[in-house]
């Protein structure tokens, strides 16, 4: 099973569903629907390119899926999700730094 390193140092199991939660909350301010299809599809996507690179027991970063989450929204045709996610991820780590 692929592992996430997160910024404070644990390692988790990588989730897909934590992808999809992301995604369609960048959807949702961008105000652009999304489906439960499109949702999995992104997020299946974003798994296979990581394995690609990482193999099927590798390890990743949260910072490392972002940068694949932006890729393959923007490969997909979601520039605007693809804009809201990577925003919304620096303002968040303005807010965390606080």
């Amino acid at each position: 099973m692929l592992k996430v390193v997160k910024r404070d140092g644990r390692i988790i199991d990588f989730d897909l569903e934590r992808i999809k939660v992301s995604v369609a909350n960048s959807a949702r301010d961008s105000e652009i629907q999304v489906t439960e299809k499109e949702l999995d599809l992104i997020s299946h996507q974003v798994e296979k390119t990581i394995r690609k690179v990482r193999g099927e027991e590798g390890i990743t970063s949260t910072y490392e899926i972002r940068g694949v989450v932006v890729r393959v929204l923007k490969e997909m045709g979601y520039k605007n999700i693809a804009k809201d996610f990577y925003e919304g991820e620096k303002i968040r780590k303005k807010e965390d730094s606080k």
